[in-house]
């Protein structure tokens, strides 16, 4: 399944295609499509509160400052694509564009994977039950003996391939990620595990 053709797909489109998409969607002059929009932030504090969403603000200020700006890098890039740097007025307004809009796309990737980690302890031990169960149900099956489906095993496994590229590929996109699509990932990830453990031979 590794090498199969969907799997390639998946590595391109959810993998490879949202890289690209950190060099490249900074070209957009838009500096809204870079910003955390008030409804993403707003339904974080509505899902988790007003305290934890403040946690995951300052927590995606500090590693934001401990990884990009005490190294110099953001400093580095503004500096050199400021309008005395640069000959033409043309090229420099582009540059200096995009390193803006750069630095606002990674800091709003920090801040997504952030609030994503607030999910995860409840998401693995739902994932963990599900499989549990769906092994339980396997082996009744065969203690009766029923015939698991190697399909259903199939199509379970690039289920969870598909769930895994979304989730990566989401924290680049430039529309509102809500907190409440990070329910829908763990309760899809976790019915698509309990699939594929009970359709397991």
């Amino acid at each position: 399944m590794a090498n199969s053709r969907f799997v390639s797909h998946v590595k391109w489109w959810f993998f490879i295609v949202p890289i690209i998409s950190v060099f490249i969607m900074p070209v957009i002059p838009e500096r809204s499509l870079f910003e955390i929009p008030d409804q993403e932030s707003g339904s974080v504090v509505a899902t988790v509160g007003e305290a934890r969403a403040d946690e995951a603000v300052a927590h995606t200020n500090l590693l934001f400052k401990r990884l990009f700006v005490e190294p110099g890098f953001v400093r580095a890039t503004i500096d050199a694509t400021r309008e005395d740097t640069l000959s033409d007025g043309g090229v420099s307004d582009f540059a200096h564009t995009w390193v803006q809009n750069f630095w606002l796309l990674i800091y709003r990737l920090l801040y997504r994977a952030i609030v994503m980690k607030l999910w995860l302890l409840g998401t693995a031990v739902f994932c963990l039950a599900m499989f549990v169960d769906g092994s339980m149900r396997r082996k009744i099956k065969a203690a009766a003996a029923g015939m698991a489906s190697p399909l259903s095993f199939h199509l379970a496994g690039h289920g969870i391939l598909l769930v895994f590229g979304i989730t990566f590929a989401v924290l680049v996109a430039p529309v509102p990620v809500l907190a409440q699509y990070w329910v829908v990932v763990a309760i899809c990830l976790g019915l698509l595990l309990w699939k594929a453990s009970s359709s397991y031979q």
